[in-house]
């Protein structure tokens, strides 16, 4: 105990001369500390190097910056591109004679955007395009292959997701298979948000109707007169549908002489 009783005291005097040392000394350390850094940062050579780094810094940014921007400019080209001949006319005076021609040179140029841009929104926008250049082919097979991608990527908005959902229902009513374009329709309803729900209802009642469930249909026609009385242009398909319905007036009570 006594021992570890000195060693204490040993090292706690030998920390408190440490303390005392003289003030000068650390002040005439740090003074040619300074000195030297002043010395250093003056230096041509110092400065030289200072001033390349930072040029060097700045060419390199602009250099990724411009490599960035080429690419972003090269890929936005490629899907102009393939929207430019998919949206393109045809004859005899234009670059493509036929509708098979030109789709198929849009399907290829969609295909290159999918394999160039994967991940990209670009890559979900062409495949529905390839959906729709198929469905123009009448090949539905493949036209729903590419729908459903569509549909199970997440990557849409709701605007251009429901073309996704609309083409492949299109696809088994130009087919006869109703029950599986109502089935579609039928899921684009249970989605949450609002937009072309009136539609929806629509070719519901209407594939209902090719398949001789007309009181089925009308319910679904009923809905779009009652929920989306502002959609005109659907309602006015289905107006002539919907029976006029006879209201009752109640009847005047007999009047005592």
């Amino acid at each position: 105990m006594a021992y570890l009783k000195l060693r204490g005291a040993r090292k706690a005097k030998k920390r408190k001369e440490e303390e005392t040392k003289n003030p000068a000394e650390q002040d005439a350390f740090q003074q040619q500390g300074k000195r030297l850094v002043d010395e250093v940062m003056s230096h041509p050579y110092f400065i030289l190097g200072s001033v390349a780094v930072i040029l060097a810094v700045v060419f390199l940014g602009m250099f990724i910056s411009s490599q960035v921007k080429a690419s972003s400019d090269k890929k936005a080209a490629s899907y102009a591109e393939a929207i430019e001949v998919f949206d393109s006319e045809t004859g005899e005076n234009s670059k493509f004679k036929t509708e098979a021609e030109k789709y198929d040179k849009a399907i290829a140029l969609f295909n290159d955007v999918i394999k160039e841009q994967s991940g990209s929104i670009n890559e979900v926008s062409a495949l529905l395009y390839i959906g729709k250049a198929y469905y123009a082919k009448k090949d539905c097979d493949k036209a729903v292959e590419s729908f459903k991608k569509v549909r199970s990527s997440g990557r849409l908005e709701e605007n251009l997701l429901f073309g996704a959902y609309e083409g492949e229902a299109y696809c088994h009513y130009d087919k006869g298979d109703y029950e599986k374009a109502v089935s579609v329709w039928k899921e684009w309803l249970d989605r949450t948000t609002p937009i072309y729900k009136d539609y929806a209802l629509y070719y519901i009642g209407l594939s209902l109707e090719k398949m001789g469930k007309s009181e089925e249909a009308l319910t679904y026609y009923k809905r779009i007169r009652d929920e989306y009385p502002a959609s005109r242009s659907v309602i006015d398909k289905i107006i002539d549908k919907i029976p006029a319905e006879k209201i009752e007036l109640p009847k005047k009570p007999d009047v005592q002489g």
